[in-house]
């Protein structure tokens, strides 16, 4: 076989190989990963490009920093995920050196002041949007909207593994978010 024709091959089965991979990864976390909830807004945007989605930011945003943390730039951190008695978990440990464990989840940070000069980390979560149906997307956007100025904030169901996340589902008093959304539409 002509080398050239070697690496045209390789560089094709490569272009399926790592998108594959990345999908494989996710599917894995759905199948095998840990529950967590987590207090979150979410209001909708439209993207042209991306269609529509939520966007859901966790309410949680700043933890006591860590030692060692940079104030420079966001750097990887790990924490670990500690559920209260509601079942909404929180980030209880930050650790710069990777942990393991069922509840444990990769984020980015960085040191920062506040208003009394306390040292908290500012820390960024691994998902920030969750799609459903084009068709559906409307009708969650007002549900959420009215929700959101309710003392019911929405929840964020993640799954964790390996340190890894991924978003499953938006509820609403522990209800699915599409599945409320399909019934109204009824």
């Amino acid at each position: 076989m002509k080398p050239s024709l070697a690496v045209f091959i390789l560089a094709v089965a490569a272009q399926w190989f790592v998108p594959l991979f990345g999908v494989w990864q996710q599917e894995q976390v759905i199948a095998k990963g840990v529950v967590v909830k987590i207090r979150c807004g979410a209001p909708d945007p439209y993207d042209p490009l991306r269609g529509r989605f939520l966007s859901v930011r966790p309410e949680q945003r700043s933890v006591p920093a860590p030692p060692a943390l940079s104030s420079a730039r966001m750097v990887p951190v790990w924490a670990t995920l500690v559920a209260g008695a509601d079942g909404i978990s929180q980030i209880d440990v930050l650790s710069l050196e990777p942990i393991a464990g069922p509840n444990v989840i990769r984020l980015r940070a960085y040191r920062t002041r506040w208003g009394d000069q306390t040292e908290l980390a500012a820390v960024e979560w691994p998902f920030d949007r969750f799609y459903l149906n084009e068709r559906l997307a409307p009708d969650a956007d007002r549900l959420l909207a009215t929700r959101l100025r309710s003392e019911k904030p929405p929840i964020a169901e993640i799954r964790l593994l390996d340190g890894r996340a991924v978003l499953t589902d938006v509820l609403l008093d522990g209800v699915s978010i599409r599945e409320i959304v399909k019934q109204q539409a009824k």
